[in-house]
């Protein structure tokens, strides 16, 4: 223990130790400093400004004056650009007897830990109030979404002209693209993203795609005279497990820009066929082709060669998109001869699900209550569940809702998620208070499961996420009736 004293303790401490004199002259200092400013010379009878900040004349930020003045510690933080590294500085001052500066003890600590903790506490705050508004914002667009798609869905069972027919189906494409758009908002700010694959056929899909892309090529042949002609070689049963929307936005931004590489028209060529457990996906142009470098950079975030009409995120996202099912892209591509994409895809031996058409023997009307704040949602909820058969009751008002049902006797209980009187979990829990049995399904704007959150399990039977089609609705109804047995029609 003689080895332990004060001396020892300040010379080992990590932190840089300086005492200055009242011209901010160096008197002394210890191991830190010399480690940290000194190249095997000493600093001392330097100033403090000199070797810390690199600075000819006193600091304008010095804490020394706010700390005479206000007679407390005020620390200042700063980057030493020499380091790359943050440090906080105070100087803790010596007084003589008659209350004289005589000097200051100035400590310097490297706290860029501490400045990546905070940085990073930020971005996570700003990140979680971007996610608060963004959800806010995709249960709204969800909500005008449904309101589209279900009247689309309605004018669908009215068996209209086929060339009607067409322009609806492009309709429904384009709000289900809105669908995922809003998803992929809801999902920026989410560490966990739900998975909602299913079997897809990419014959069935790229013939949507190519469907949906046929007006912008029909616009530029009016507009400006230019050809551009799909060829298609498509072949069955190449199915892949998916997210159909982002892969008919993935693909969908690909053939826009192959259209975008053809300026003067030509073709593009689209082909599937399944080789060695693997589908593969061809998009080939007869565009201007791209050089090595572009070839390189091609996937880069923010990467473009459209200029100020790009902001390169498109084949970056589609490459996301690739990854996410578990695939590879490749791109091949010369200079006036064209580009071709490749995209490789586990195959999947399933087949996609069809939706069983319910016989009429196997339907049983049921009494229907439906709760939600948008009028325009509740018209076309009523309106499709009444065309299946059923009787429904519509409350713009969860309360107006609970009491009804109290006071009557239903089959069925349909509630949104979000309405400012109560959340659709406490409409489903008063509900299922009042009669345990019966089924309840929650409409939701936003994207959930009821298998991720057992708050919901708990008194939500099932979850149809807005916007919904005629078939999702149908088989949600379906499926309600296997819960319970119906009690009879409303009094």
């Amino acid at each position: 223990m003689s080895h332990l004293n004060f001396k020892t303790v300040l010379e080992n401490l990590r932190d840089v130790m300086l005492l200055c004199d009242e011209n901010f002259i160096i008197r002394e200092y210890n191991h830190s400093t010399e480690f940290m400013y000194t190249d095997n010379e000493s600093i001392a009878g330097k100033k403090c400004f000199e070797v810390l900040r690199d600075r000819e004349k006193p600091c304008e930020d010095c804490p020394l004056v706010p700390t005479l003045e206000s007679g407390s510690l005020i620390p200042v933080d700063y980057l030493d650009k020499r380091f790359g590294e943050y440090f906080e500085e105070r100087t803790h001052p010596v007084m003589t007897g008659d209350n004289t500066l005589e000097g200051f003890l100035l400590v310097l600590r490297n706290i860029t830990k501490t400045h990546e903790i905070v940085d990073q506490s930020a971005q996570q705050k700003k990140l979680a109030a971007i996610g608060q508004i963004s959800s806010g914002i995709a249960h709204d667009f969800n909500n005008v979404l449904t309101g589209v798609l279900g009247h689309v869905e309605l004018m669908k069972l009215k068996n209209p002209h086929p060339e009607m027919l067409n322009h609806l189906k492009m309709i429904e494409l384009a709000v289900q693209d809105g669908k995922a758009t809003v998803r992929q908002m809801q999902d920026f700010t989410r560490q966990k993203k739900d998975k909602f694959h299913k079997i897809i056929d990419l014959k069935h899909l790229i013939l949507d795609v190519v469907a949906l892309a046929k007006p912008r090529w029909s616009k530029a042949l009016m507009e400006n005279g230019i050809i551009v002609e799909p060829v298609l070689n498509l072949k069955d049963e190449v199915n892949i497990s998916g997210n159909k929307s982002d892969l008919s936005n993935a693909i969908t931004n690909m053939l826009f820009n192959a259209t975008d590489a053809m300026p003067d028209g030509g073709v593009i060529t689209i082909s599937t066929r399944a080789r060695d457990g693997y589908a593969i996906l061809q998009i080939k142009d007869t565009g201007i082709g791209m050089t090595k470098e572009i070839q390189e950079k091609i996937f880069d975030p923010f990467f473009t060669t459209k200029g100020v009409n790009g902001v390169g995120l498109g084949m970056s996202e589609v490459f996301g998109v690739v990854q996410r099912h578990n695939g590879e892209i490749k791109v091949s591509s010369q200079e006036g001869k064209g580009t071709q994409f490749t995209l490789r895809f586990p195959l999947s031996k399933k087949r996609p699900a069809v939706l069983k058409q319910r016989g009429k023997e196997n339907f049983i009307p049921l009494n229907i209550l439906a709760v939600d704040d948008e009028s325009y949602v509740l018209e076309v909820l009523s309106t499709l569940l009444v065309r299946f058969g059923h009787t429904v009751t519509t409350h713009l008002s969860a309360g107006d809702a609970i009491k009804d049902f109290s006071e009557n006797e239903y089959n069925l209980v349909i509630t949104d998620l979000g309405m400012p009187e109560m959340s659709g979990k406490e409409v489903a829990a008063k509900i299922k208070s009042v009669r345990p049995g019966i089924p309840v399904i929650l409409l939701s704007g936003w994207a959930m499961r009821a298998e991720d959150d057992s708050s919901i399990q708990s008194v939500i039977d099932i979850v149809v996420s807005k916007p919904f089609t005629v078939e999702e609705i149908e088989e949600a109804v379906y499926q309600s009736m296997k819960i319970a047995n119906p009690v009879g029609k409303k009094k």
